[in-house]
């Protein structure tokens, strides 16, 4: 008896311990891109974040934010309901509408009542609007420069979910190295990535895809922004061809292709495989990177 006693007491102390510890991450001081230390004093349950890039992150910690700027779809809202990347984590959330991110609105932002604002630093008209933010609530400046997992570990530590980020992040490089060692298996096919104006086919930043995945570029590819036309690609003649923009306009500006001759005589039109990624893939982010690799997969299982 006197043993189960001492074992009850001892499993209550380590109980408590754990309890103390995790209230003991409160207050943290957090040291933002900007080098400024930013000190919380609880852990924030209303985040609001200035610009879309970040509701990737926060949703993907299960932390989804209070309130939010626009995405390049409208509202916060219509990006949960259409972007490839976060309708599987959205769970009903209501997210306060922040208005544009290139026009902050400081009532709404003040409305939405925020623990902590969020958003990357050098975004436009967050300087000069610093203060006032700051008065409303602390603000974290973070560098979208940085890495996916950086960037991920940067949301965590605001929230407090680090250990829940570090298994996450594990979790998605997996993803990414076996969807890589089955696309080496295929690597004589060619993949070229492209956006559209309407008017063009324009390359821009591509190069980390095609690293990350171990994809083949056709050759004369330009990973840097580039307005190529329609001849170009047919010398390049890719075996599939992915637009990774609104899908729409994709789709739009592919109908206007199927006019002229030299467009059927690429091979991935041949063979039917032009594909449409949706614009919420751009972040190069780890929600866009699972939902590229799902993509990648079934392409290349054509």
């Amino acid at each position: 008896m006197k043993k189960i006693l001492v074992l009850i007491l001892s499993i209550s102390i380590f109980s408590s311990l754990l309890a103390f510890a995790h209230n003991n991450e409160w207050p943290k001081t957090i040291i933002d891109a900007t080098g400024k230390k930013i000190v919380l004093k609880s852990q924030p349950k209303k985040i609001a974040i200035l610009h879309s890039l970040y509701l990737e992150y926060f949703m993907a910690l299960g932390t989804p934010p209070a309130a939010s700027a626009g995405s390049s779809t409208g509202t916060a809202m219509k990006a949960l309901e259409e972007w490839e990347t976060l309708k599987p984590y959205s769970n009903g959330e209501k997210i306060i509408d922040l208005g544009s991110a290139r026009s902050l609105n400081l009532e709404a932002i003040l409305a939405s009542n925020p623990d902590v604002i969020v958003t990357f630093k050098g975004q436009g008209h967050v300087n000069e609007l610093y203060n006032q933010l700051n008065e409303i609530a602390p603000v974290i400046l973070l560098d979208f420069s940085k890495s996916w997992q950086e960037q991920t570990m940067d949301a965590a530590k605001i929230v407090g979910k680090e250990e829940f980020a570090k298994e996450f992040i594990k979790e998605t490089e997996e993803i990414i190295e076996n969807t890589r060692k089955i696309l080496s298996e295929k690597n004589d096919k060619t993949f070229a990535l492209f956006r559209t104006d309407g008017k063009s086919f324009i390359t821009r930043g591509n190069e980390f895809y095609y690293k990350t995945f171990g994809l083949k570029a056709p050759e004369n590819y330009p990973y840097d922004y580039k307005t190529i036309s329609l001849e170009t690609v047919a010398e390049m003649n890719p075996d599939y061809i992915a637009f990774q923009n609104y899908v729409d306009l994709s789709k739009t500006f592919v109908k206007t292709q199927e006019s002229f001759s030299v467009w059927y005589l690429i091979k991935a039109v041949k063979n039917n495989h032009i594909f449409y990624f949706d614009d919420s893939l751009n972040t190069f982010g780890p929600l866009a990177l699972r939902v590229t690799a799902e993509k990648l997969l079934e392409i290349y299982s054509k």
